[in-house]
């Protein structure tokens, strides 16, 4: 089995996947968005440390679930006013074509698949 660390980076990569608009982020261009470091980031998504409570809090305020970031269980967007934005903004950008990705994380917010 996986490490936990590793697992939660996975999805942590996932979340940065998309987290622009629906668009990939740079490391860097994530950390700066979500006042970390893009060492620190590359170390979490690695699996080489422990994910911070102040990073789950962080992208829980910008509108991704903290407990599909540790668990991967339930919903990737946050069931806040952030989330909601999220979700509508990649569904938008992906009906006029602007996302072609087969990213499951784009194909749920637009309602293609389950999450």
């Amino acid at each position: 089995m996986e490490n936990i660390n590793q697992e939660i980076g996975n999805r942590l990569r996932e979340i940065r996947d998309i987290f622009h608009e629906g668009v990939k982020l740079s490391a860097d261009q994530f950390a700066f968005i979500l006042d970390e470091t893009g060492d620190r980031i590359r170390n979490y998504e690695l699996g080489r440390a422990a994910i911070s409570v102040r990073l789950l809090r962080k992208l829980h305020e910008k509108g991704i679930n903290p407990t599909y970031v540790i668990t991967g269980d339930g919903e990737i967007f946050a069931e806040n006013k952030a989330g909601e934005k999220r979700r509508e903004t990649i569904k938008q950008n992906y009906e006029k074509g602007k996302l072609e990705s087969k990213n499951k994380i784009i194909l749920a917010a637009a309602g293609m698949l389950d999450a």
